[in-house]
């Protein structure tokens, strides 16, 4: 199962390349049992220029690929899995005739030194430090976040890392220019912060990390400022207790309809009609904080279909 970090590495990925080709996560990779891979991403030519800017991510990204994002170091059982992901998924497309990855990119917050030493991994020509390969016949990279030289072109895969890692990347996105891309990561980080209680298991001391970082909470402050009111947002981290009900009996937000509406886009991961959007105001005007409950809890079949309901 995916821990909560790993799930923000993904949604990054999709963030930060779905404006420049097509994103799939949880991509299907059929074998004798299926498999899935985290992320398939197929680069749309006509965004190369944007995507680019994204900086060693946008290098890495210039092919078909798939990205597997790793919270801990895996180990040499879980390359040599993603390893046969690759080759699975490449035999299936050669045999249907449909362009397939070209190569999995393994980003890891630790390093795999077990796992680097069983592949006889070797540092990777032209790429630099903590890039790893297992040779030309066999298109897998690893990427050690921890490794990886701390600039501008670096700042999209540390935000993916851990600890000291996160802890710094968060540091130097404070100092990026605000921008589009800026933005939003800044944003997603904020939810991350929001909804971490919910579920944690064992990221405790992550959760101590980002709670203690003063950017994190000034992030928040702001956040609020622009829509997610000071009631939704202790609400979310405190089990949408008293916090969100002081949130609501201030008038229902906009705020507060603007969270909603991401939860459940998030949740069915795609984006809601004008339609459903509106009938979202009237179901949180009708049953108040239960709407909240509902998005957050209910299994995604079955919100989609609750989300059906409320247009009907």
């Amino acid at each position: 199962m995916s821990s909560l970090f790993d799930q923000f590495a993904k949604d990054l990925l999709d963030l930060l390349l779905s404006a420049h080709g097509r994103v799939e996560t949880e991509f299907e990779v059929p074998a004798l049992k299926a498999q899935r891979a985290d992320v398939l991403f197929e680069p749309d030519p006509a965004h190369d220029a944007a995507r680019r800017t994204l900086g060693l991510l946008g290098r890495m990204s210039d092919h078909c690929c798939l990205f597997e994002p790793f919270h801990e170091a895996p180990g040499a059982a879980e390359v040599t899995a993603c390893l046969r992901k690759l080759l699975n998924h490449r035999h299936a497309r050669a045999l249907a005739q449909r362009p397939a990855a070209e190569r999995a990119w393994l980003l890891c917050a630790g390093r795999p030194d077990g796992a680097l030493r069983s592949h006889r991994a070797m540092a990777s020509a032209g790429w630099p430090r903590g890039f790893y390969d297992l040779g030309e016949a066999l298109p897998l990279w690893i990427v050690v976040l921890a490794e990886l030289d701390e600039d501008e072109d670096t700042l999209a895969l540390r935000l993916m890392g851990a600890g000291a890692t996160l802890r710094r990347a968060l540091l130097d996105l404070r100092q990026t220019p605000a921008g589009e891309v800026r933005d939003a990561l800044v944003r997603r980080v904020v939810e991350l912060h929001i909804t971490r209680d919910r579920g944690l298991t064992n990221e405790q001391d992550e959760d101590e990390l980002m709670r203690q970082l003063p950017f994190v909470e000034e992030l928040e402050r702001r956040c609020r400022a622009e829509g997610l009111s000071q009631g939704l947002s202790q609400g979310l981290s405190q089990g949408l207790s008293q916090g969100l009900s002081q949130g609501l009996s201030q008038g229902r937000t906009e705020g507060t309809l603007l969270a909603l509406t991401r939860i459940v886009e998030r949740r069915l991961r795609r984006d809601l009609s004008a339609v459903e959007r509106e009938a979202l105001r009237e179901r949180l005007a009708q049953i108040g904080d239960r709407a909240l409950d509902d998005a957050l809890d209910l299994d995604a079949r079955v919100l989609d279909s609750w989300l059906v309901r409320t247009t009907g």
